[in-house]
This record gives C-alpha cells, sequence and structure tokens, in this order.
C-alpha cells in the first residue's frame, strides 16, 4: 500500500499506479484547499495553516490509521512527516528515511520523533555517526542506506548524442540558494580570467527559483560568453558522459544523486566538501576531487589543474568506478529487503 497525505496528482506516479493495480492507493487527507501547496501572503497562509492544522487533527481523532491495522511495517519516507499518526501505532513497525544533512534535523527538532520509530534510515555513513554520537540513547535505531542507482539504464542513456559541441565543465544542479551557484560562476571566471583562448565552457544543466538570479549574474562576469544555461533536461547523463569533468557546489546534500551518476558514465566529479555525501561518495579524494565550500579560489585551481592535466583524471575515475556497486539497486534492495525482514 501506499499512503500520502493528499491526492496524487503529478502524471509520472499516476501512470506508474495506473500501471500497477495491484498497489493499494490512500490518501489520509484529501481535501485539495487544504493541501501542501499554501499561499504565499502570510495572513493567508497563517489562516490556512490553522484550517489545515484542525481538519487533520479531527481526521486523526477520528479515524486515525484503524483502516491499515493489516499492515505489517510501515515506512515514513516523507522526513518524519508521518509522525502524528505513528505515533497511535502500537503493534505494527515503524521505519523513518531521513534524506537530509544534521544541521537539518536538528532545527527541526525531529530528534523528539525518534521514540516513535523503530528503526531510522539515513543516507551517509557520516550523517549516521554523527546522529548516532548526538543522540546514543537511539543509536540502535539508526542505520545507513544508500539511495539506489539503475546503473544499466543511465550508461544507456549517457550514449544518446551529445548536444553540446567543444569541451566543457557541466554542473546539472537546482538553481537554488544551497547549491551555491554563485561560488562556481565565480571561480570558473577566475580561471577564465587566468588561461588566455580558453577553448572550454561551462554549461548548467537544471532550473529553480534563482534561475535568473544566477543568469543575470553570468551576464557580468568576463567569461559570460562562456557559460550557457540550458534548463531542464529529459536526459542529464549525456550532458554528464561528454563534459571534462562533473561540479557540485553545495553548502549542504543528503546524498548528492549527481555524483553517483556521473561516476557511472565515467566522468571525473569535482565537489565541495559539505555535508553530507561529497566525501564518502568521492572516498576522500580518491575518487574525485574536494574543495572547501564557498572557496571560489581553490575550486578555480581545481578547475585550471583538471583543464591543464595536472591531476590523474583517470586513476580517480578508476577508484570511482570500482566502488560503485554499494549504489546498486540491486544491492540497495538487499540491504531495504533484510531491514524490513
Amino acid at each position: 500500500s501506499v499512503i500520502t497525505y493528499v491526492n496524487i496528482k503529478e502524471k509520472t506516479y499516476l501512470e506508474y499506479f495506473n500501471k500497477h493495480k495491484n498497489i493499494k492507493i490512500f490518501s489520509l487527507y484529501p481535501c485539495d484547499w487544504l493541501g501542501t501547496k499554501l499561499p504565499h501572503f502570510f495572513i493567508f497562509r497563517i489562516f490556512i495553516h490553522l484550517i489545515r492544522d484542525i481538519y487533520r487533527g479531527f481526521k486523526r481523532l477520528c479515524f486515525g490509521l484503524r483502516k491499515f491495522k493489516d499492515i505489517d511495517v510501515f515506512i515514513d519516507y516523507h522526513d518524519f512527516g508521518f509522525a502524528k499518526e505513528f505515533a497511535k501505532l502500537k503493534n505494527a513497525k515503524k521505519i523513518a528515511w531521513f534524506h537530509s544533512s544534521l544541521n537539518v534535523f536538528v532545527k527541526r527538532k525531529f530528534a523528539d520523533n525518534l521514540p516513535v520509530y523503530d528503526k531510522v534510515v539515513v543516507l551517509t555513513d557520516d550523517c549516521k555517526n554523527d546522529l548516532q554520537n548526538l543522540y546514543p540513547q537511539y543509536a540502535n535505531k539508526i542505520t545507513r542506506i544508500y539511495n539506489p542507482i539503475d546503473i544499466k539504464l543511465i550508461q544507456t542513456k549517457s550514449k544518446e548524442k551529445n548536444p553540446v559541441n567543444g569541451k566543457y565543465f557541466c554542473c546539472v544542479s537546482r538553481l537554488s540558494g544551497d547549491k551555491d551557484i554563485k561560488t562556481l560562476l565565480n571561480a570558473f571566471d577566475l580561471f577564465y580570467q587566468k588561461n588566455q583562448n580558453l577553448d572550454v565552457r561551462l554549461v548548467l544543466v537544471g532550473d529553480g527559483e534563482r534561475a535568473n538570479e544566477y543568469k543575470n549574474y553570468a551576464t557580468t562576469l568576463k567569461s559570460s560568453k562562456q557559460i550557457e544555461f540550458v534548463g531542464v533536461q529529459k536526459n542529464p547523463f549525456v550532458y554528464m558522459k561528454n563534459a571534462v569533468a562533473n561540479i557540485l557546489s553545495s553548502y549542504g546534500e543528503g546524498l548528492p544523486t549527481v555524483l553517483i551518476e556521473s561516476a557511472v558514465v565515467g566522468t571525473l566529479n569535482i565537489a565541495s566538501n559539505c555535508k553530507y555525501g561529497p566525501r564518502e561518495i568521492l572516498l576522500d579524494g580518491k575518487a574525485g576531487l574536494l574543495f572547501e565550500s564557498g572557496n571560489v579560489q581553490q575550486l578555480a585551481k581545481i578547475f585550471d589543474d583538471v583543464y591543464n592535466k595536472k591531476v590523474n583524471v583517470a586513476k580517480m575515475i578508476d577508484e570511482s568506478n570500482k566502488a560503485l556497486k554499494r549504489f546498486d539497486a540491486k544491492t540497495v534492495a538487499t540491504e531495504i529487503i533484510s531491514l524490513i525482514s
């Protein structure tokens, strides 16, 4: 069974469930206008939030999860989003999946929910160790399972025709503040100014709430003609496959999938050494290059080292390739089945 807060409307999911009729779908709070998208105007937002909480509280009080009494294991894949509902479940086992960083965990007081769950799954060993050290009383509940990657599918898609000509560095990212795209742009510009007659570009794949801001900022740089925003692409893997390197410049991550996908297609990764994920995926720098988050000069130097072949790229790609099995869907599925069993 799949249990959601509101009605599923996304086309991709509806198509999937239409093909898999054996999966039962339930919506706990199907009132559309009290869904997850609230108005921006703060007075309306507060009012709708209050009405929504009353509505959901009434539903929990009257109906709860009694209709799901035959379910043996509940998996909360929404960062403890179902804690209030699960608190009333006494017999079934409950697993929470946490996708973000320790800062988010502490800031949103998720520790208050730990007694509700039998197991908590995080995405990296670093996050697991930090949580166990911070909450030793719940250490036995916390485990790590990587997000699964369909290696064969990614490799197949990456072989399609590349829409970009010539040499380029690639960044596949949501264009939002936490991704620190401005550091990436500044570092590329610094690298560009150091190297005369540069024949390499920076291609950014993705979109987000700060896309226009970053595009406008790029026009102010001396390297502006070498920077290209191509928006969201159905097949980002072909962009990664043919790049000189793939860059991630985030302030924070859970488990940055783009680094794993880039490794799958055999492209060098350059990533900020943020929490969590990059250091673990890149094997402490053996399988890719790490730089301090927000450090423009350090990233510019890495651009220069890679472009001018001052580092052994082939060796790092080889190390990365040898470590891919830990993310393979079959490996991860085995770990999930073991946890549930």
